[in-house]
């Protein structure tokens, strides 16, 4: 058995605290995703609840992850950097399956898609 919380850290490589994984499921009315069988899920649940962490993770999420670099005559090691190329990509899938559904964010999101402008965002350490 997979659980929902396991089945939504399965379904993308971004970094996400169960935390966060929890309160998207708790905003679509699933209230135990560490204890609920995630084949209990309909397609149109777990579409939006894709959609949900492509959101989270595009929208309210930075785009550059911090890295550490050491040099030493000439020679360059740099660990840990990481940038989303496809933010846009992922974001008009997103609103892809919202209007799909007819979802309250696709609203949010084609309303606002003149302000929103995706801007890196670099962690600092």
């Amino acid at each position: 058995m997979m659980t929902i919380l396991e089945w939504m850290k399965a379904s993308t490589r971004y970094g996400i605290e169960d935390i966060t994984f929890k309160k998207i499921a708790f905003d679509r009315e699933i209230t135990d995703a560490d204890l609920d069988d995630a084949s209990t899920l309909t397609v149109q649940q777990k579409e939006l609840l894709q959609a949900d962490i492509i959101f989270t993770a595009v929208l309210l999420s930075p785009s550059n992850t911090s890295s550490m670099s050491a040099s030493h005559n000439g020679y360059q090691k740099t660990i840990g950097a990481e940038y989303d190329t496809y933010r846009k990509d992922k974001l008009a899938f997103a609103t892809y399956i919202y209007k799909k559904y007819a979802d309250p964010k696709y609203d949010l999101i084609n309303a606002s898609s003149q302000k929103i402008k995706l801007i890196p965002i670099e962690d600092v350490i």
